[in-house]
């Protein structure tokens, strides 16, 4: 990783890396901050194949959503998402949030949210913070062993994937460098 600390102005998200952000099998960990009305990206569930991941709520109220289950987490508490658990946060309050976040492993995940955010602070998505076709295709392709939009079958995600992601790369996208993240002009 190259950075320490990222932002998305798009969604409300920061993140301050803690140690492990570029290691595949082991955790990544991170200080995770969301501005009032802020969300994760996309706003809709998203889905960690192989990874589970740790929340520990510090300060505001974060709106979670596990398996369509709805509920406010609030400082103290602490919580787990399993492997294959559609879920996504939101802050549910009118302070900032603050939970530190562990995935286990942390895989590639940290190049996913350097490029997601490079992308939102380029203007390069839409108001949720997720990128147009080709570079969405892209990141698909990439880190489909990391995350995943549940809204759409995994299945179709892979095979719109496998047929717009080379298409992308021809372009100039790339999935896992900030700086080259839409093509050039």
């Amino acid at each position: 990783m190259t950075r320490e600390r990222i932002e998305n102005p798009v969604t409300g998200e920061r993140i301050e890396f803690r140690r492990g952000t570029d290691a595949n099998d082991s955790p990544i960990r991170f200080d995770y901050y969301l501005e009032p009305g802020g969300f994760a990206t996309g706003r809709i569930d998203h889905v960690h194949p192989r990874q589970e991941e740790r929340f520990e709520v510090r300060s505001g109220r974060l709106g979670v959503r596990i398996a369509g289950d709805e509920w406010t987490a609030t400082p103290g508490t602490r919580f787990s998402v399993l492997p294959e658990t559609p879920h996504t946060v939101w802050n549910d309050g009118d302070d900032e949030v603050h939970a530190v976040i562990e995935i286990r492993p942390g895989s590639d995940i940290g190049a996913f949210f350097e490029t997601v955010f490079a992308l939102a602070r380029e203007g390069k998505t839409n108001r949720w913070g997720i990128p147009g076709p080709l570079g969405l295709a892209v990141l698909v392709d990439e880190f489909h062993e990391d995350i995943y939009f549940d809204a759409v079958p995994f299945p179709i995600q892979r095979a719109f994937a496998g047929v717009v992601a080379p298409v992308g790369r021809l372009a100039g996208y790339r999935a896992s460098d900030p700086r080259r993240s839409e093509p050039e002009p």
